[in-house]
């Protein structure tokens, strides 16, 4: 298919690398906060429905930190526990966890507080997939962010999760973490003008000597995607899969079409 279209490599796929990623509004917005929050040492809150690019946000500011002054650590679990969190953390740092909850939460303090303090370096984490967590996860953040009776912080924590978790978080309960958060984004779809970008921005990425999507197409494309990215990727892989099985050097409104229903 690639000899067929005359195309270097695979686009629309998840293994582009940072540098190459379209930079869409929300993308560069997204970015500049997670920036800032990493810098002040901040607790941040990164919310965005599935496929909506928070990933890629991600990925965007691990590949900007430099390792001469940050560490990082990316947690991504689900059923996430207090317990599981503070043993991740530990034994990334070569660090045997102890038994006791309470020498666990000593050692995971004087971690950061070492690292912070003697090797002049920070710790950002980031903790993934959070509007899964359960009440009592959520509610140990306060605890992961509390250092010298609340006076300061050496680390930056970031919490990525879908928006139910911004609701989650309303509740009584967790009103004393809610108040701790520093930054907060939401992330959006691209706009269709983004989209026809996003779309060419691919295809120029794998030297594609031509068009492929006809304008019709990629109308069909963002209507049907309303700009998430990962649909977006699915739709034009698919029908681009279509147009190569037809023969067709051009993806038609008809392929996506196809797609959809498919889908």
């Amino acid at each position: 298919m690639l000899d067929f279209f005359e195309m270097k490599g695979v686009p629309f796929t998840r293994e582009i690398s940072s540098k190459h990623l379209y930079a869409s509004a929300c993308q560069k917005e997204a970015a500049a906060r997670l920036e800032y929050a990493v810098k002040n040492r901040q607790f941040c809150l990164l919310t965005g429905e599935a496929g909506m690019g928070k990933s890629t946000a991600i990925r965007t500011l691990v590949h900007q930190l430099d390792p001469i002054h940050f560490h990082y650590l990316y947690i991504c679990d689900s059923s996430l526990t207090p317990k599981l969190f503070y043993r991740e953390v530990l034994q990334n740092f070569g660090i045997q966890p102890a038994f006791r909850s309470t020498d666990v939460k000593r050692q995971y303090q004087s971690l950061l507080l070492d690292i912070y303090e003697n090797e002049k370096k920070m710790l950002v984490i980031i903790i993934d997939e959070a509007h899964h967590f359960s009440d009592s996860m959520l509610q140990e953040l306060r605890f992961i962010l509390n250092f010298k009776e609340d006076s300061m912080s050496p680390l930056s924590l970031i919490v990525v999760g879908q928006p139910s978790l911004r609701n989650l978080l309303k509740v009584k309960q967790l009103e004393a973490i809610d108040q701790r958060i520093q930054m907060r984004y939401q992330m959006s779809g691209l706009t269709e003008e983004e989209t026809h970008a996003y779309i060419r921005h691919q295809l120029k990425m794998v030297e594609t000597p031509h068009e492929i999507f006809s304008e019709e197409a990629i109308q069909a494309i963002y209507n049907f995607s309303q700009g998430i990215p990962r649909k977006i990727n699915t739709l034009c892989s698919q029908s681009l899969l279509d147009a190569f099985i037809q023969g067709n050097k051009i993806v038609g409104e008809s392929h996506i079409h196809r797609v959809i229903n498919e889908l």
